[in-house]
């Protein structure tokens, strides 16, 4: 098996993107993978930034890796353009749709050979995969995006953060600013030299350092000119025009009526505590001089809900409210559905960073929301829609200082109403009746000739109308005026991603905007753009057309479903039910009084008399008696930490410990997992739930760190957060059968078997590639064993739509399945008889008609062990670690066990195991790990 290390970095920003990004390997004193090379060249025009930098990685280990590292930017800020080294040179991505970006790149993957692609995960974070960084060798990445200056009254202002900078070996930094009559002035300096020279009609400054690190970060001030609105055009290929233009209004702040009670929300979540806090206390320091005598209703937000307090702020005097929050412990995921409306209030102020990890917003707000963030990694867009919708002011603290903060939660919205001549001009952004900050960026497509236009806004009740003089546009067909058009387009459907997920996915491959449904991809060989149906950068553009034209089919992607191989498995399966297994009759020689010891009881073979006697005893039982017994193992941990919680008896002294030990653990997986399960089994539901949704604070779209969460979801009987974690999942992984089996399964224990059929049967009918198909060969038994048990056990299902090659009757005493959380893992799943035989990927069959299905080696399983008729005796049930991926992030793979007697005959009984594998695991003689038992 491929083994391969993947390294996760979290890039954190201070006001902007921070344009050093850093790869940490865990677990590992010295970190093997460094940047070399660094080169930022940024091109501003007005207050629009195209910025490009690239870097150089280098790989001193001895291992293949892949880099996997995500890079937060600021509101309205999307990736534009990505790129990748491949033969040593620079190949630019191409958008795909996201999913099917990641199915391509796990394809190719497996091949050893280059994918990248760079996707927009949860909020406006971009996460890149980089495969592979070879040992001892180098990788280039180039990344650009467009952002649009912050506005002061007489200046742009542009910030570049080197907060996390290190020592770099070779640095490259480089700005052009066009058009600017006065010189713009450095209010920051990386090296203290940095500094601007006329050159032409650009301002240029630039810096080559050797084994560099810079002392600040960069921040520069462009003066305006002096004009209500700037004009910039770029021709369209029909003779019109996208156009942006910068509009100051001028209009004067009016103040909203002040509340007498509010509700402060506070996400105490586990990310709670990456905010910056002593931002968000500062803001309320203001607030509160402004508002001395105030009733506050304060509620905690994390995976719950909490109690709601009441404080009473007079004279400004809130010390009693401020020790609350500087004492309060962050921990659990965050779960915006559990959202309620506190009553007798007149606004809302959230403090959070909006990434709902543990369930969806559902909640319409009827009094205003105040939506307050002081995260980079923060979802701007769900924010900013949850004060659009309510009436109230979205205020990111990562971008406004305490008193401009005050000012925008103040102060009555200012809503952009359109131009008063609107008859050319068409996809105007922002919308009209949007809320805007002044001044305001404008962005659309108009006819050639607008002249002189007026912009209309309003305040409360009362117009205010500005010119904007088109007849002074600056044509620009060189920078890239569209790309901000559709940019804004795409930041303003998003508040509605769903509903407009189509329209978003046509606009971002259009334009080459990463967004939520659309990702950039790049491929090492023209042979695999033919195969993927991709249509590759203009370099490959021809010979691509060249195979496609000539049609060689050898090199299109195969795709098929598992429709006709579920046939012929349904078929089998039944002749497997239908056939009588017995034992082979073994003759008993006499002993030598040396070899006369006794076997134990679990040793023993079961003489053949029993064995035939159990077994009509057990074809007999037609009546509906259970006779069987599970046993489960619970896999203890093995970890150093536990040991720190064993003298600790009651949830609440657990809790703590765990709280206190935290910071050393902070990215442990296990820490997590095996917490949550201490408290479980101290009997305390609440806290571990709380424990194990924190999981989903650890990193950005993972689905391993999901089904871990969804695994023990289900084993705790928890069916309606797991349904809401499948669902997830198979939003990010629709091209994997065990996500739609999982999601399947979920609706099973939510009691809706009907949609859980109708996914069943989509699954077949569903089309595969080849290397998935491959994959998950085999997976079909296990899915016409479980259609059937649905079939089975409601009898008020309409089926109708089932092929009836697909239904049989198939109950058996026994059957064992397997799961697992991580792809290109192998696991094996061993079921011992009460005879002494094994059931293995080795064994497929026994005596007494044990059965296994399809030895899975690379995906996330499953396995299944079925037996029709169980003889008496004890049945062994085993797991085996043959193969594991090394993800650290995600930690070492979660394993879920489904237990059945009696299954789909009516008296079917489930029993759940979830463990890790951990090599300390406490293991049997033949070194495999007992999970469970059955007893006839």
């Amino acid at each position: 098996m491929n083994k391969i290390l993947t390294i996760c970095a979290l890039l954190f920003f201070s006001a902007a993107f921070s344009q050093i990004p850093t790869l940490d390997v865990e677990n590992q004193k010295k970190n093997s993978v460094t940047l070399q090379d660094v080169e930022i060249e940024t091109k501003i025009l007005g207050n629009l930034a195209t910025t490009t930098a690239t870097y150089i990685f280098y790989n001193s280990s001895d291992r293949i890796l892949e880099g996997n590292f995500t890079l937060p930017l600021p509101e309205g800020v999307s990736i534009s353009g990505y790129a990748l080294d491949i033969n040593g040179s620079l190949r630019e991505a191409v958008p795909v749709p996201k999913e099917r970006a990641k199915e391509v790149f796990e394809s190719i993957e497996k091949r050893n050979v280059d994918p990248g692609i760079i996707e927009k995960v949860t909020g406006n974070n971009f996460r890149t995969r980089i495969y592979p960084i070879t040992a001892k060798g180098s990788r280039m990445i180039q990344i650009t995006y467009n952002q649009e200056l912050k506005n002061s009254a007489t200046d742009y202002l542009y910030f570049l953060s080197f907060g996390n900078a290190v020592n770099i070996p070779k640095f490259n930094l480089k700005v052009l600013i066009n058009e600017s009559l006065t010189t713009p002035k450095i209010t920051e300096n990386p090296d203290g030299s940095f500094a601007f020279q006329k050159k032409g009609n650009q301002w240029v400054a630039e810096i080559n350092k050797r084994n560099f690190t810079p002392s600040e970060s960069l921040k520069i001030t462009i003066p305006k000119v002096n004009e209500s609105s700037n004009v910039l055009l770029q021709k369209t290929s029909d003779d019109k025009f996208y156009f942006a233009t910068n509009v100051s209004m001028n209009i004067p702040i009016k103040e909203k009526t002040k509340s007498q009670k509010i509700a402060i929300i506070w996400d105490n979540s586990f990310s709670g505590s990456k905010r910056n806090i002593q931002k968000e206390l500062d803001f309320l320091n203001a607030y509160f001089a402004e508002n001395k005598d105030i009733a506050v209703s304060f509620v905690l937000l994390n995976n719950i809900l909490e109690k709601t307090e009441e404080f009473t702020v007079s004279g400004g005097n809130w010390n009693v409210l401020k020790d609350r929050i500087l004492n309060l412990k962050y921990d659990g995921g965050t779960d915006f559905s559990a959202l309620k409306e506190i009553s007798q209030i007149d606004e809302y102020l959230l403090f959070s960073d909006g990434i709902s990890n543990f369930g969806d917003l559902t909640l319409k707000f009827k009094k205003p929301v105040n939506s307050i963030t002081s995260t980079p990694t923060s979802d701007f867009n769900l924010l900013r829609l949850l004060a659009l919708q309510s009436g109230g002011n979205f205020i990111n603290l990562n971008e406004l200082d305490t008193q401009s903060a005050l000012k925008t939660y103040k102060r009555l919205p200012i809503i952009f109403l359109g131009f008063k001549e609107n008859n050319t001009i068409q996809e105007l952004f922002p919308n009209v009746g949007t809320a805007v900050n002044e001044p305001v960026n404008l962005f659309g497509i108009s006819a050639p000739n607008l002249g002189k236009l007026t912009a209309v806004f309003s305040v409360g009740n009362k117009k205010f109308e500005v010119p904007v003089d088109f007849n002074n546009a600056t044509q620009v067909d060189n920078w890239p005026i569209a790309q901000f058009w559709a940019q804004r387009k795409i930041n303003d459907l998003e508040l509605n991603s769903t509903q407009n997920r189509d329209e978003i996915k046509n606009l971002s491959e259009q334009f080459g905007v990463v967004s939520k449904n659309t990702s950039l991809i790049v491929l090492e060989d023209v042979n695999d753009y033919v195969r993927f149906g991709i249509t590759p950068p203009e370099e490959l553009l021809s010979e691509y057309n060249k195979i496609v034209s000539q049609n060689k089919r050898q090199i299109l992607e195969k795709r098929k479903n598992l429709l006709s191989k579920a046939f012929d498995v349904t078929r089998e399966l039944t002749t497997w039910w239908n056939s009588e297994f017995k034992a082979t009759e073994k003759k008993q020689y006499p002993k030598i009084s040396k070899q006369s010891q006794k076997l134990s009881s679990e040793e023993s073979v079961v003489s053949d008399n029993a064995v035939y006697s159990a077994e009509r005893e057990s074809r007999s039982g037609d009546k509906k008696t259970s006779t069987g017994k599970i046993t489960l193992v619970d896999v203890e941990s093995t970890q150093e930490y536990m040991k720190d919680f064993q003298s600790l008896q009651s949830p609440e002294l657990i809790y703590q410990k765990y709280l206190e030990n935290r910071p050393k653990y902070e990215k442990q997986v296990t820490y997590y997992f095996d917490v949550s399960k201490l408290l479980f089994r101290k009997g305390d539901k609440v806290l571990s739930l709380k424990v194990l949704s924190t999981l989903a604070e650890l990193d950005l779209e993972n689905e391993e760190l999901y089904k871990t969460i969804s695994y023990l979801l289900k084993q705790r009987g928890n069916y309606d957060k797991e349904l809401w974690i499948t669902q997830k999942i198979l939003e990010w992984r629709p091209f994997d059968t065990q996500s739609h089996r999982d999601y399947a399964l979920a609706l099973v224990d939510n009691k809706k078997p009907q949609e859980a059929l109708n996914v069943y049967k989509s699954m077949l009918y569903q089309e595969y590639t080849d290397e998935i198909s491959v994959r998950d060969n085999g997976i079909e038994e296990i899915l016409i064993m479980e259609i059937n048990n649905i079939l089975s056990q409601n009898k008020n299902v309409d089926a109708s739509k089932v092929d009836d090659r697909l239904k049989a009757n198939l109950p058996v005493d026994i059957r064992v399945v397997i799961n697992w959380n991580k792809d290109n893992t192998d696991i094996d799943l061993w079921v011992t008889d009460p005879r002494g035989e094994d059931c293995s990927y080795s064994h497929k069959s026994t005596e007494i008609g044990g059965r296994l299905s399809n030895d899975f080696t690379q995906g996330f399983g499953p396995e299944q062990f079925l037996l029709k008729k169980a003889i008496k005796g004890k049945y062994k049930i085993k797991t085996n670690f043959f193969g594991e991926r090394q993800n650290i992030l995600s930690g070492p793979t979660t394993i879920m066990a489904e237990v059945y007697l009696y299954y789909s005959d009516g008296r079917q009984e489930r029993k759940i195991a979830v463990f890790q594998s951990q090599k300390e695991n406490k293991r049997e003689n033949d070194s495999k790990i007992l999970i469970g038992e059955f007893e006839f």
